[in-house]
């Protein structure tokens, strides 16, 4: 049990190290939006993503989905949630279908780009969204906004919302057994 914790722990590590790593890759420049152009991609092509939230610079929401049904989830998307404890398995590949399908042709040609959108007015959130191809490659999206002001497309942010709800039966009944186990 204890090489079990040892080794999704290190996988862990390793999944943030990867998240830092591919956030560097989406530049977002004050001016606006960047261009950077990319091939055009089906939405078949998907085979795994990742959304990942900072609120004020502090990570709020972080979801992975493969096509498999591997899964990692740390947090709720909110500003108030203190969750920062990452959580790995498998769910139902029926998950991933259901949120990909949420994926819109313009983000598909978005891909590549930085948002930062005007007069942000709250707390400073920067919304990173990666998407892995079948060929290996990935490629993504990012956005700089306030809380309390405009935020992203709203096709990007139904995408979000249907992977925090699809993915919250999951997250939360791993957390209660996480809190079960730490408890016993």
């Amino acid at each position: 049990m204890k090489i079990l914790v040892i080794v999704l722990a290190a996988l862990a590590v390793m999944v943030m190290v990867v998240v830092r790593v591919l956030r560097g890759r989406l530049p977002v420049e004050a001016s606006g939006q960047t261009k950077t152009p990319v091939p055009a991609r089906k939405l078949s092509e998907v085979v795994a993503f990742t959304i990942d939230l900072d609120i004020d610079e502090k990570p709020a929401l972080f979801i992975l989905l493969g096509e498999d049904g591997s899964i990692n989830r740390m947090g709720r998307g909110t500003a108030e949630d203190a969750e920062r404890e990452l959580f790995i398995g498998k769910t139902d590949p029926a998950i991933f279908k259901s949120v990909r399908s949420r994926l819109t042709k313009e983000m598909l040609r978005s891909l590549g780009q930085g948002y930062d959108m005007p007069t942000p007015r709250g707390a400073s959130c920067r919304l990173v969204l990666t998407f892995k191809f079948k060929d290996g490659s990935s490629n993504g999206m990012g956005f700089l906004y306030g809380s309390e002001s405009n935020g992203p497309p709203q096709d990007v942010s139904e995408f979000v919302t249907t992977a925090v709800a699809q993915t919250d039966p999951w997250y939360e009944e791993f957390r209660r057994n996480a809190l079960r186990r730490g408890q016993g």
